[in-house]
């Protein structure tokens, strides 16, 4: 068995957090949204069926470019493995799904459209793959054997 590993666009849900551990390493907080949707003919929309939120983590100069160009809102497509983050606290013991990022990259931003119906369309007389081929048998649709 081995650890899971998520690779999927998630979105940014809250401003990313750039701190230092008390040994001077940096790491960035945030916490993701993945998203299953589907599209909703009746609103002409996708709409969002399911989520999965997780808090993420990227780690030392990783953490410190990716703080300089993240924000809240933004869509990025990541790589990382989803691991057990414990700690104690006031003499308890809990513990937490934490994505630590191997790979973080920004996608750009849609333009919003609408959505149109694929009209059909006729082919170019000129392109012998467009069209279905004639029928040289004599035998019309039929297959000649």
């Amino acid at each position: 068995m081995s650890i899971p590993t998520i690779t999927d666009i998630a979105g940014i849900i809250n401003a990313p957090e750039l701190r230092y551990t008390q040994s001077g390493k940096a790491v960035l907080s945030m916490r993701l949204a993945f998203n299953d949707s589907k599209y909703d003919d009746q609103q002409r929309k996708w709409v969002t069926t399911k989520s999965f939120y997780v808090d993420a983590q990227a780690w030392e100069q990783t953490a410190e470019r990716l703080a300089e160009i993240l924000t809240q809102g933004e869509q990025v497509y990541v790589v990382g493995r989803l691991e057990t983050q414990q700690w104690e606290k006031d003499g308890e013991k809990k513990s937490k799904p934490v994505l630590n990022l191997q790979t973080v990259r920004k996608l750009a931003k849609a333009e919003p459209q609408q959505v149109q119906q694929p009209r059909s369309q006729q082919a170019p007389q000129d392109d012998p793959w467009a069209a279905p081929a004639a029928s040289t048998s004599g035998w019309g649709n039929e297959p000649s054997f």
